[in-house]
């Protein structure tokens, strides 16, 4: 026997919620957090760092390919 196909009573649409006034003129309107200044001093230590580890990150590939003490002499 065929069995009956299931009703989707639970897979309604939810109902959107009805906003006041006030809530709605605080919708759109958030608090943007404050950065910190860019300054000189903080865009060149940033950019020292990144050279810094760039050089350390290729030195790692570097080793995983080819361990230091396995150099080719001949």
């Amino acid at each position: 026997m065929a069995r009956k196909k299931r009703s989707s009573i639970g897979k309604q649409k939810k109902k959107s919620k009805v906003l006041s006034k006030k809530s709605r003129s605080r919708a759109g309107k958030r608090k943007l957090r404050a950065r910190p200044p860019r300054t000189l001093g903080n865009q060149l230590s940033r950019a020292y760092r990144t050279v810094i580890d760039t050089i350390k990150g290729t030195d790692r590939l570097r080793n995983k390919m080819e361990p230091p003490a396995t150099s080719e002499t001949e």
